[in-house]
């Protein structure tokens, strides 16, 4: 008698349009419609982008703002990285002099 027989082979599901006899109809949409939401308020149209809500009413403005903000946050972890890394460079020479000043001390004994 085999350790592991048939009984634990996983069982192939059927596609999800051929259970329940239910036909899911392809998606007709076009993505695109749903990636800008926009409101008008008083004649104010107001666009929703990339967490914020920007007051205009050309396209470009809206894609500059967007490749802007992506800068800047290229920008910050840049800055952040540097950060890191001049904090490194100051725990080196911070234990660099450390040990010179021991060792210039064991010599003037």
């Amino acid at each position: 008698m085999p350790l592991f027989n048939k009984k634990f082979e996983t069982k192939t599901i059927p596609p999800r349009s051929g259970r329940c006899g239910i036909e899911f109809p392809p998606i007709s949409e076009d993505l695109e419609d749903f990636k800008s939401i926009g409101m008008n308020l008083n004649s104010k149209n107001f666009t929703f982008v990339k967490g914020s809500w920007l007051q205009s009413n050309k396209k470009e403005d809206i894609d500059d703002f967007g490749r802007l903000n992506d800068k800047m946050k290229n920008l910050e972890e840049e800055n952040n990285m540097h950060q890191v890394k001049i904090d490194i460079l100051l725990d080196l020479l911070t234990e660099h002099v450390s040990e010179l000043n021991t060792i210039k001390r064991a010599r003037d004994y």
